[in-house]
């Protein structure tokens, strides 16, 4: 068996090769969360065409992050939770959704036999969009948006620029709430968004504004049949959590996306617990997907 080693961007890369099987990982140990007052180091890149290999593969890297100082190691992430991470666990017959870039169901076994265990779980449902359930308190959750200057508007390709670095402006300190949140520059964020702007639906993407300041939006991107769009992200700053303003833009996107043909809608990466999931149940969409990032502690 072949083990190669090499630094790449201050992270390392391991691979390993014994006959036809291969496994690939790059373990990073830099620029990575603090959980708990711990030191977390990362394995992503992860692939592996045979599991015996697999298990060897992540020991390996254990081995290396240990001896960076990591004092939890987490699996499968490319780094942060800005890029590819979590391994998908439970699938229904649905077929692969746009932006749905996880690992595949087979590396569970692989993680699990070198003892990570699932430490936080997601889901990604869908339903019809006619079995949307209108709040009874809708109307009067819009006059109150309108009592305080709150306006709702698309996305506008032609500045999607500017629109881009709202989305960033509002999600960047809404997401310090998700496990292992690492903070992006607005040009690294940029970065990973400018290439998707041909995908996006100007009428998909709704934008919160107070005095031309952005405090909340939902993104949604259309799904490959046509007919399904993909409810990806939905933030509201704190200030305005008390007015329900995600429900309102969740009713707006409802709407246009009503109005522009599309049958069903899906709930894409929803956390554990998250009041989205409560959201999503609501509606009566029925989970397709689950996910899982698993952990181990050193």
């Amino acid at each position: 068996m072949e083990t190669k080693i090499e630094n790449i961007e201050l992270n390392i890369k391991v691979e390993m090769i014994d006959g036809q099987n291969h496994a690939t990982a790059i373990c990073y140990y830099k620029n990575t969360p603090k959980v708990d007052g711990k030191e977390i180091g990362a394995i992503g890149e992860f692939e592996a065409n045979n599991k015996d290999l697999g298990v060897k593969l992540l020991t390996k890297c254990e081995d290396i992050l240990k001896e960076k100082g990591c004092k939890r190691i987490v699996g499968p992430m490319n780094g942060n939770t800005w890029k590819k991470y979590r391994v998908l666990t439970y699938t229904t017959d649905e077929p692969k959704f746009i932006l749905e870039n996880v690992n595949p169901i087979e590396h569970n076994e692989i993680f699990e036999k070198a003892n990570f265990k699932k430490m936080y779980t997601y889901t990604s449902t869908k339903g019809k969009i006619d079995d949307y359930v209108k709040s009874k308190y809708e109307v009067k959750l819009e006059e109150k948006i309108r009592n305080q200057n709150i306006s709702i508007r698309t996305f506008d390709k032609n500045n999607y620029i500017e629109d881009l670095k709202k989305i960033y402006e509002v999600a960047s300190p809404s997401f310090y709430r998700n496990p292992f949140y690492t903070p992006i520059s607005e040009e690294e964020f940029l970065t990973q968004y400018i290439p998707y702007i041909s995908m996006f639906d100007e009428d998909l993407i709704l934008i919160a504004e107070k005095d031309n300041k952005p405090v909340g939006f939902v993104f949604a991107l259309p799904n490959y049949d046509k007919e399904t769009i993909v409810v990806k992200t939905g933030v509201v700053i704190d200030e305005y959590q008390k007015l329900a303003l995600g429900n309102t833009l969740l009713s707006k996107l409802h709407d246009k996306a009503k109005e522009k043909g599309y049958i069903n809608w899906i709930f894409a990466f929803m956390y554990q617990n998250n009041t989205s999931q409560k959201s999503a149940k609501r509606h009566n969409t029925k989970i397709i997907r689950k996910y899982a990032l698993y952990v181990k502690d050193l």
